[in-house]
């Protein structure tokens, strides 16, 4: 590492990304895939909540967790919906998105060919994706009324779970930087830009050696979601 990450940049990025919304009552809980099985169990909770009578799962084989026994994220979250007592006639299963956009679009296949016409969606994510989830949606489905939640913790305990520090820095950073770069190309809409405080946080972090989510990383884990 080139400099010392300050883990205060981290904690700022990680309240600015999460959104905190109200859980609203909705037709669908789509969850949304990746290395990260927090979203699980979120949607177990929502749905023995009552929160959504169905639940929709979304992600190919390009994240799947870690030491995970299934090729991919959707059948990893499926078997955990499962054992919590989510009964398999209420799931449905989209197995081939790889990026957030394309949770969107291959969803919206699934339910088109169901002949499922719902508009009312909660969508569960990663914490630190809720932010760039609803500027996505704005743009995928912008005649959908979508609301996002994610596992509840802190930023602490976050870090004190099963993914390395090292893993969810470098995610954090990326994920700022993302989110401006994919607002000013039009891919996504935010409400305002960035701030340019929480931008250099980012470019700090990544400086600091947790670049392996940067736009030009070439190492393995370039391409985490």
């Amino acid at each position: 590492m080139s400099a010392v990450a300050d883990p205060a940049d981290a904690q700022d990025l990680w309240d600015y990304l999460r959104l905190g919304q109200p859980v609203q009552a909705a037709e669908c809980i789509l969850v949304f895939g990746g290395h990260d099985l927090g979203v699980a169990h979120r949607a177990v909770d929502l749905y023995h909540q009552g929160v959504a009578p169905r639940v929709l799962v979304s992600g190919g084989a390009a994240n799947v967790p870690t030491n995970s026994r299934f090729s991919t994220e959707a059948d990893a979250i499926e078997d955990i919906l499962l054992t919590s007592g989510v009964p398999k006639s209420k799931i449905m299963i989209e197995r081939l998105a790889s990026n957030t956009s394309e949770n969107f679009w291959f969803s919206a296949e699934m339910l088109r060919d169901k002949g499922l016409r719902l508009g009312r969606f909660v969508i569960v994510q990663k914490p630190y994706c809720e932010r760039r989830t609803v500027a996505t949606a704005r743009r995928r489905w912008p005649a959908r009324m979508v609301t996002v939640t994610s596992e509840d913790v802190t930023f602490d305990d976050y870090c004190k779970g099963d993914i390395p520090v090292q893993r969810i820095f470098s995610m954090i950073a990326g994920e700022i930087l993302r989110l401006q770069q994919y607002a000013d190309s039009g891919l996504i809409e935010i409400d305002a830009p960035v701030p340019d405080r929480l931008l250099d946080g980012a470019r700090r972090l990544q400086a600091s050696g947790f670049d392996a989510r940067s736009m030009g990383a070439r190492h393995v884990g370039a391409n985490l979601r």
